[in-house]
């Protein structure tokens, strides 16, 4: 096993909080007034097992669905899209520097997700390809410092991307969505996740969620949003390497899902990664549309370590994806109406918790509750429960 000292235990776990809120709404004050951006200060050294390293430049596999666009400037055509998983071998090292691969191949299962191992970002495409300017340069060009020369992502010039879908649903705003995502499931005693995403234009936002395996579903672990112009998601043409502080190394007991998906909107939950106590509080304001056409997101690659090199793997996620739709039931609020996505059962709470409302439907009118914060508990008809805060 890979181990480090408590002194280091001590300083990763305060820098864990650091890392988890590191990516805006505050970042580093640009040119321009109450507008920031941010370090892109790139990953750090582990001292745990490397088990997963994902380069999309290294899909080349022809049964995957391939992206047809000229360039990375551009989205892929929705018919480039589609749904399975592919295999990707558990990494082992004897020295901590050398990996090689393990006979242990790891299912990760993508939806609507078109591969270009050729490809490269929008940034480097326009400039390279076109002699072009990213979007952002121009007359903004002072504010947005999108020009390629500053702050650039240690991999824009890097090709490998796993494009996943915008679009909504081929019937507006009716189930199913067609937004891409990739899911690995079921990743034991893991140290921490190291991902890069990109986009096709300026502010385009990205989600990234978390799965403990405890009951309680898929929860925010990083959201970039494209609604805000001044920050988080500002230089996505040029990309963003993150890196998440899982901390579970030490629970041979524990596992944990990743997921990275397109930005969809949102009026619900708070800034998940607010800087500041304070604009945690905030709920982010965008109007949530959770089947409309939304953000091009793109992932470059992803590292996963952990504590222990796993001797065996997961059977892929099943056609249907159901553990995907696990704590999706949808809902947004629109001219004073708590919309949802299916009928269900459902039950709303004062922040106190006093049950106030009780019904079984997929429109509540809220016109009537004061304004506040309230606890929603919904269960759908297959008996899956969710609770969340919302705000009317």
């Amino acid at each position: 096993m890979k181990k480090i000292t408590t002194l280091l235990i001590i300083l990763m776990s305060l820098f864990s909080k650091e890392s988890a809120l590191a990516f805006g709404p505050y970042g580093e004050l640009s040119n321009c007034t109450n507008y920031y951006i941010t370090s892109n200060a790139g990953w750090s050294n582990s001292e745990y097992y490397q088990i997963i390293d994902i380069d999309a430049a290294k899909l080349t596999d022809s049964s995957l669905p391939k992206s047809t666009a000229e360039d990375g400037s551009k989205n892929s055509a929705n018919t480039d899209f589609g749904s399975g998983f592919f295999s990707t071998p558990v990494m082992t090292t004897s020295d901590g520097v050398t990996y090689t691969p393990t006979s242990v191949l790891w299912p990760v299962n993508y939806y609507m997700a078109s591969f270009a191992p050729t490809l490269y970002t929008s940034a480097y495409s326009k400039v390279n390809l076109y002699g072009s300017s990213p979007s952002g340069t121009g007359t903004t060009a002072a504010c947005t410092l999108n020009d390629n020369s500053v702050k650039a992502s240690g991999f824009w010039n890097k090709p490998g991307y796993i494009e996943l879908s915008r679009q909504g649903s081929a019937v507006l705003n009716t189930p199913p969505s067609l937004h891409g995502y990739i899911i690995l499931d079921s990743l034991p005693q893991v140290e921490r996740i190291q991902w890069s995403y990109s986009s096709t234009s300026w502010k385009r936002g990205v989600k990234a969620d978390i799965d403990y395996h405890d009951g309680k579903g898929w929860q925010p672990l990083r959201w970039a949003a494209s609604d805000y112009n001044a920050f988080e998601a500002t230089f996505s043409e040029q990309g963003y390497q993150f890196e998440e502080i899982i901390g579970k190394q030490d629970d041979p007991n524990s596992y944990v899902s990743f997921r990275i998906r397109i930005w969809d909107g949102d009026s619900i939950h708070n800034k998940v990664n607010a800087n500041d106590l304070t604009e945690q509080e905030v709920l982010y304001t965008a109007t949530m549309q959770p089947y409309d056409q939304k953000q091009t997101v793109r992932v470059h690659q992803i590292k996963v370590f952990s504590n222990i090199v796993p001797t065996a793997a997961p059977k892929p996620i099943p056609t249907g994806l159901k553990r995907v739709n696990e704590n999706q039931i949808k809902y947004f609020l629109s001219d004073g109406n708590l919309i949802l996505s299916e009928e269900v059962d459902i039950e709303i709470y004062s922040i106190l918790g006093q049950k106030i409302y009780n019904s079984k439907t997929n429109r509540v009118n809220t016109s009537d509750f004061n304004p506040g914060i309230y606890i929603l508990k919904l269960t759908d008809k297959n008996g899956y429960t969710q609770s969340d805060k919302i705000r009317f």
